[in-house]
């Protein structure tokens, strides 16, 4: 019987942080044995598009923007945008509130302010860099984007709730208010743990013969949604109380770790 798994990217995946900048030569390894096998492996991340240090893992299928974008061997099945209207009245918050954001498209980052201190520090985190890519055209309009996500991101706690509380409680929202303070913002729609529930439906994959890979906060609902959920070792307390099962560190192999006990993939 086919099976179905889903891989969250930053923590579990890679670490950029920790100079983990591609998955490593195991992961690879284990994830390729596992398609072999007659299985589906897909990506299910908060990122818009799917990162350039995955290419050498031929995923079936990429669920981006915490669920606002769904693809299934190069079919779009689900690309849910902001409108204008939605983006300015973000806007307008956003700069209320002392914050600084980031819009996404499935390719193409916009950025609030190049220069600002909280977006080079995003940047850093994610991409290892805070430089933007040389193609970058500094000279956007909200009415020429086609937005899965805005990412913003605030000096404080008490700016990231004030923003909150201003935006439509309809839509989907995941707000950290530690650590690095953000909040990644979607339309009204599936969000990562419904999306691939509706992939693995869609695909008539029993939720027996599915599992999720992640370590954060927004992976929670996806670990209640399959059959099996792993949490990396690397994730916080909170995170693992929610999974059917703990693996090792990102840093230390842990998807190769799991598949090596629960499927042989050596």
């Amino acid at each position: 019987m086919t099976k179905i798994a889903f891989f969250d990217v930053d923590g579990t995946m890679i670490n950029v942080p920790h100079q983990l900048l591609k998955p490593t030569d195991k992961t690879i390894h284990a994830l390729k044995e596992f398609q072999k096998q007659g299985n589906y492996i897909v990506v299910a991340s908060a990122r818009g598009v799917k990162p350039e240090c995955l290419d050498e893992i031929p995923f079936d299928g990429f669920i981006g923007c915490d669920g606002g974008y769904i693809e299934f061997h190069q079919e779009v099945l689900l690309n849910n945008v902001f409108s204008v209207k939605d983006l300015n009245l973000q806007n307008s918050i956003y700069e209320a509130t002392n914050g600084q954001y980031i819009i996404s498209e499935r390719a193409t980052s916009y950025f609030s302010d190049v220069d600002g201190k909280l977006i080079k520090k995003h940047l850093r985190l994610y991409n290892g860099t805070d430089k933007l890519p040389e193609e970058y055209n500094d000279d956007w309009r909200f009415q020429n984007i086609k937005a899965n996500t805005v990412t913003a991101l605030f000096y404080n706690a008490k700016d990231l709730h004030e923003a909150l509380d201003m935006l439509p409680k309809e839509w989907s929202i995941n707000a950290y208010d530690t650590g690095h303070i953000r909040m990644d913002v979607h339309p009204q729609g599936y969000t990562k743990g419904t999306a691939c529930e509706y992939l693995y439906q869609k695909l008539n994959i029993p939720k027996e013969n599915t599992y999720a890979f992640g370590d954060g906060e927004n992976d929670i609902e996806m670990f209640h949604l399959v059959g099996t959920s792993v949490a990396m070792g690397n994730a916080d307390d909170e995170v693992k109380k929610h999974a059917s099962t703990v693996t090792l560190t990102v840093d230390e192999d842990g998807i190769a770790d799991f598949f090596e006990k629960e499927f042989n993939i050596k």
